[in-house]
């Protein structure tokens, strides 16, 4: 029957399909070190950013997505820590999408190897210790190039990420999620540890 037909041919496309691996679109590394609130030794470690394809669909109204992301563990052999806690953590202090009216670029450059990359900042909300600058990682494409916050309430007492390096290839796109930093630095409510005035980024040439 043509109706058994059509899905057994679906069903062989979707194996098919399965078997297909992902593109690779290169990756962004980073270093972070965290403190969880109550403990008195930070965590070091470092991890993975790896973009996703945009997700593209057989439906012609409806429009492809934007890509996503992953991030892939590089825990130390023997490490007293849950990586997953870890990522858990750092997943929403991270930024990998274009400008948005949030963000401001300066005239800086940041290099990573032989990549000068044009130097971006967030603005950071009244009361919040933390300082967020972003690298044009590609044309219209920005990743966060270092974040350093301290809080008093919440999970974590402190929070450092470095980007160190990053080999990204043609065709990848911003994240559908990618600028979940700035949601994450409006819901810090915590007040400034260091006194600073009105908690905006500072840049010093």
């Amino acid at each position: 029957m043509p109706i058994l037909r059509f899905l057994g041919l679906w069903g062989v496309s979707l194996v098919l399909g399965a078997g297909v691996p992902e593109p690779n679109l290169g990756s962004l590394e980073y270093r972070v070190k965290i403190r969880m609130q109550g403990d008195p030794v930070a965590i070091e470690t470092r991890f993975a950013l790896v973009p996703t394809p945009v997700v593209s669909t057989a439906n012609r109204v409806k429009k492809a997505r934007m890509g996503a992301w992953r991030l892939e563990a590089q825990q130390p052999r023997n490490a007293g820590f849950s990586q997953a806690l870890v990522l858990a953590q750092v997943e929403r202090m991270l930024y990998f999408s274009g400008p948005t009216e949030q963000t401001v670029r300066q005239n800086l450059v940041v290099r990573f190897g032989d990549k000068a990359c044009r130097v971006w900042t967030t603005t950071v909300p009244k009361g919040v210790p933390a300082y967020a600058y972003l690298a044009e990682v590609a044309p219209g494409l920005l990743a966060l190039s270092y974040f350093s916050g301290s809080f008093t309430a919440g999970d974590m007492a402190s929070l450092e990420i470095q980007l160190e390096d990053f080999h990204l290839r043609p065709g990848v796109a911003p994240s559908e999620d990618g600028t979940v930093l700035l949601r994450s630095l409006h819901r810090l409510t915590t007040t400034s540890a260091s006194g600073s005035g009105d908690g905006a980024v500072q840049v010093v040439e």
